[in-house]
């Protein structure tokens, strides 16, 4: 067998243009329209962040009703998950990063006594106060501090 006939090479059809609009406008313009319509979002987010919350402090309650059991968790995950993602986009950096902490730290836990508890209410306080204070960006001085007290409280806690 020549080693032309040991192998084929196949070229699967560009759906791309059937998936994907054409535009008539530049590259520029394209994005002056999409840095527009983030700076519309964002308007919106405060709001969004606080129904953030709402969720945060419900799927909470519901972890403490029954922490042997873990209820609540996938909750408080997925919110704080989507916070750590959307809230740096938007101005919110400090609010990412407490979001952050509260994921890997419920990554990492599986039993929920009171310390655990303890430590997953800081997180929230603190995104609370992110929201109340409307603290953008990492929060200075104040954000440095408040990501170093969570950090030691979780550090006392292993």
């Amino acid at each position: 067998m020549s080693q032309s006939n040991q192998h084929r090479i196949f070229r699967p059809d560009n759906l791309l243009n059937i998936k994907a609009r054409r535009s008539d406008m530049s590259v520029a313009e394209m994005m002056a329209k999409s840095h527009q319509v983030m700076a519309d979002i964002a308007k919106d987010y405060p709001q969004w962040l606080r129904s953030d919350l709402k969720a945060l402090v419900a799927a909470n309650k519901k972890l403490r009703a029954e922490p042997h059991n873990g209820a609540g968790k996938p909750d408080l995950f997925r919110i704080a998950h989507d916070i750590r993602g959307q809230a740096p986009g938007f101005g919110y950096a400090l609010a990412g990063d407490i979001s952050a902490s509260l994921c890997q730290y419920l990554e990492r836990t599986e039993c929920f006594e009171a310390a655990e508890l303890h430590i997953v209410g800081a997180h929230i306080k603190a995104i609370r106060a992110c929201v109340l204070q409307s603290l953008k960006g990492d929060g200075g001085a104040t954000g440095q501090e408040l990501m170093a007290e969570l950090t030691a409280l979780i550090q006392r806690n292993e």
